[in-house]
């Protein structure tokens, strides 16, 4: 019997995500066939048609012309206002979007997907980020019947007249007339065969896929008779509160396995195989005979030149929204500072370690050659100066041909000497952590960097050569207005910083600052719904609407002052950028002005 891995929307549908890839790759290297299905970019291609977007269209007009949905049966009273309330909301979007129709968007979707797909038309800069706005202005209309819920090519907002507590997520997951993923997965599941597996994981990674990805649970659950494995790094952020929910057990899985998981998923094989009992699984949480939902021992710390590739072989890498391949790569675990207030990105790995260098050479050169691409996103948190400047001698000795970009942090470590041998080795762009211009504000966040030595290390990298995406986190509390203008102005200094990806400060479960907010003035933090991973806070210097307001405010200014520039924001598109400056160079991406006015939302 064989495992299978899926991949669930909302993810930006450029390129395959790394964890199910991962994980067969595992399984398959230690004799347990394993395949990987992607329903996100499935997903995204079936719904990007002309015919989808006059389907939505005619289903918005039906539900905009009935009388509101009778409430079903059984639910509470709480729910019910809440539904009456998002059938209102659903009918007001809808009224004020009807009178502009849908052929014309309709006529130009399937075109808009070519673009994307075409190497031809992507790399015209005026045709692609045209596609892009077409493709937006698809999604906005075949989100209208499932209004105030928003599909987009970087997001899923779920309906916000419904919290994250497991009640109103478990009344989202049942309901045809809010959730736009159960007829979709209904209708998707009919033509799938789920037969040949003992075993189904579900990676969901982020609040974008929790609706999506407990549907899918449910229905499989239902419907196969397969253990049902939640897993990812939103599952561990959550697990506190899913031990103490027994109908997630009950109705939506079967375990969770927590934290990296490349060895609870060879254990979970061999339990299916009957060579392991379920008490011997690591990092595994379920509900025994009785009822217990238990939790095993974490696993131990892997080895990872030990980890096998990840395996790619059931991926069709024509159906992704792009004309080129980028190879998602992990070159080690964890951050080695893992001490900034605000971040839980390093939440659920182990302790920091790294490949050694040529076994991570290694595997990018056979990822290269295999699947004959050149483009590497390498996806951890931090690298250390050191073992990349290693690593691009060791690529540069071997001849490789590549192109990649990375998260680093701005460490004096990174000399010219070392980014000019990155960029001989490939390196087109890093997104480095900026944060904010304030030594006061960087001190409470706590980066553990030299904050003056920062726009040295942006100025030699773009004396070497490389692409500045730096992200930016605005309004941390206590920051004065003055403070964040400075940080402003450094994103507007566009020879400094070429891409900027701004970001609302949030307190995070899982966050450091939690145990420590009254340095910050935030007086009182409580749960923002069972299964959110941030917190609602209250504080003295600020509130979250603020924050909102703020970044808002400046991010549509930034866009009308930008909007001819290349990518001088983003959140998503660093596979396009990749491929842009590998195709064109950095001084093309910089200086192209767009004729094309792109739509400011």
């Amino acid at each position: 019997m064989k495992s299978l891995f899926v991949s669930v929307p909302q993810w930006y549908p450029a390129s395959p995500y790394l964890a199910c890839a991962l994980l067969a790759g595992q399984l398959n290297a230690a004799g347990y066939p394993t395949d990987t299905l992607d329903l996100n970019i499935a997903f995204f291609n079936d719904i990007l048609t002309g015919d989808a977007v006059r389907e939505s269209f005619s289903l918005a007009e039906r539900r905009f012309a009935q009388e509101e949905p009778t409430p079903p049966e059984g639910i509470s009273e709480a729910v019910k206002r809440k539904l009456k309330t998002a059938f209102a909301l659903r009918r007001q979007i809808i009224g004020e979007r009807l009178p502009s129709g849908c052929e014309k968007t309709a006529a130009a979707v399937d075109g808009a997907v070519r673009v994307m797909k075409t190497k031809e038309l992507f790399y015209d800069p005026e045709k692609l980020f045209e596609a892009k706005d077409i493709l937006s202005d698809a999604l906005e209309i075949i989100s209208l019947p499932w209004a105030p819920s928003r599909i987009m090519l970087d997001n899923y907002i779920a309906n916000p007249v419904f919290s994250y507590d497991f009640s109103d997520i478990d009344f989202q997951c049942k309901s045809h007339e809010i959730n736009m993923f159960l007829p979709y997965f209904e209708k998707k599941l009919e033509t799938l065969d789920f037969s040949g597996y003992s075993q189904i994981g579900i990676s969901i990674t982020d609040l974008s896929q929790v609706i999506p990805g407990f549907t899918l649970a449910r229905l499989l659950k239902q419907k196969t008779k397969a253990r049902i494995c939640l897993g990812g790094n939103y599952i561990y952020k959550i697990k506190p509160n899913l031990m103490h929910i027994p109908a997630v057990f009950r109705e939506y899985c079967d375990c969770l396995t927590i934290g990296d998981g490349e060895i609870s998923a060879i254990e979970l094989a061999e339990l299916m195989s009957g060579k392991r009992t379920i008490g011997d699984v690591h990092s595994l949480v379920y509900m025994n005979a009785d009822g217990v939902i238990c939790e095993n021992e974490p696993a131990p710390l892997l080895h990872l030149d030990s980890v096998a590739y990840p395996d790619f072989d059931t991926y069709d890498f024509s159906q992704y929204l792009s004309p080129e391949t980028v190879i998602p790569v992990q070159l080690g675990k964890g951050c080695y500072w893992g001490k900034c207030t605000f971040c839980d990105f390093y939440t659920g790995q182990q302790k920091f370690d790294m490949k050694s260098v040529c076994r991570a050479v290694d595997e990018v050169e056979y990822l290269s050659r295999k699947y004959q691409t050149k483009l590497f996103n390498f996806v951890d948190e931090a690298v250390p100066p050191k073992f990349y400047h290693e690593f691009a001698k060791e690529v540069k000795r071997r001849g490789l041909d590549i192109a990649f970009y990375s998260f680093a942090r701005l460490e004096k470590a990174f000399t010219p000497e070392v980014l000019q041998a990155l960029y001989e080795s490939g390196a087109k762009f890093f997104m480095w952590g900026y944060e904010a211009e304030s030594p006061r504000v960087m001190k409470l966040i706590n980066k553990g960097i030299d904050v003056g030595f920062r726009k040295k290390i942006l100025r030699d990298a773009a004396g070497a050569g490389l692409w500045n995406l730096c992200t930016f986190l605005l309004c941390y509390p206590t920051e004065t207005p003055e403070e964040l203008q400075a940080t402003i102005n450094v994103i507007y200094d566009h020879d400094l910083v070429n891409t900027c990806t701004p970001s609302n400060f949030a307190l995070k479960k899982n966050a450091i600052l939690k145990d420590d907010t009254g340095s910050v003035g935030i007086t009182d933090f409580q749960e923002n719904g069972e299964l959110h991973i941030s917190y609602k806070y209250e504080s003295t210097v600020t509130t979250m609407e603020e924050i909102k307001r703020k970044r808002n405010s400046f991010e549509r200014q930034y866009l009308k002052d930008t909007a001819d520039r290349l990518w001088a924001h983003t959140f998503t598109d660093s596979d396009y950028l990749l491929m842009y400056l590998s195709h064109y160079g950095r001084d093309y991406v910089k200086n192209y002005r767009l004729k094309y006015r792109k739509k400011l939302r």
